[in-house]
């Protein structure tokens, strides 16, 4: 029982502080934020901040995971045949994303709109081209790889995604997240197709 009110009083204490955290990026941005605003507004001792998270990065970081996994990728497969695009499996579903971003118009524009948050861009890149990774991978037999590396392709894949959702959150999301996702399959899966399939 005592573990537990600890676990409970630490899964607060963290909401607390990662709630105060995205209230301040959503009024003020993140480069000006400092320690002292984030245990004023959660109403916490700085002694506790520190016995939790090394800096304000860490904070930030902290939460990435979880955000990460409730956005995006659940690969999508179509029931048989090749040669279309419906029949292909979908290496990266970016439609969770568009609409998260749509949803949490403020947050996103606070995080990845302007200058962005380098740290949190970074965090979120570096998850994507995981992932795509492993899919491409999963694609092929152990013994033979593409003809472009799997990590060369999950980096275009990547870096391409977060260019476009900067540009659309930049510009007051000028296009719904489904036709955000459409577009970005029909500009970049053809060329990855190609690649993949003439190895395949």
């Amino acid at each position: 029982m005592a573990n537990n009110k600890i676990d409970r009083r630490v899964f607060r204490t963290r909401q607390l502080l990662s709630e105060a955290l995205i209230d301040l990026i959503v009024e003020q941005g993140y480069d000006t934020i400092t320690v002292q605003d984030i245990i004023d507004r959660a109403n916490i001792g700085r002694s506790t901040f520190y016995a939790h998270y090394n800096c304000k990065d860490d904070l930030l970081l902290s939460g990435m995971e979880e955000i990460v996994h409730r956005l995006v990728w659940e690969v999508e497969k179509s029931p048989s045949g090749k040669g279309t695009e419906e029949a292909q499996p979908r290496i990266l579903s970016t439609l969770p994303i568009f609409q998260h971003a749509q949803e949490q118009f403020d947050l996103h524009k606070a995080v990845v709109g302007g200058k962005g948050i380098d740290v949190i861009v970074s965090a979120i890149q570096n998850h994507l081209c995981h992932h795509i990774q492993e899919q491409i991978e999963k694609l092929h037999p152990a013994t033979e790889g593409p003809m472009i590396p799997a990590v060369v392709t999950a980096n275009f894949l990547a870096g391409s995604l977060m260019t476009l959702l900067i540009w659309w959150l930049n510009n007051d999301m000028p296009y719904e997240p489904q036709q955000m996702e459409t577009m970005y399959q029909k500009l970049t899966m053809p060329g990855v197709w190609a690649s993949l399939e003439a190895e395949i």
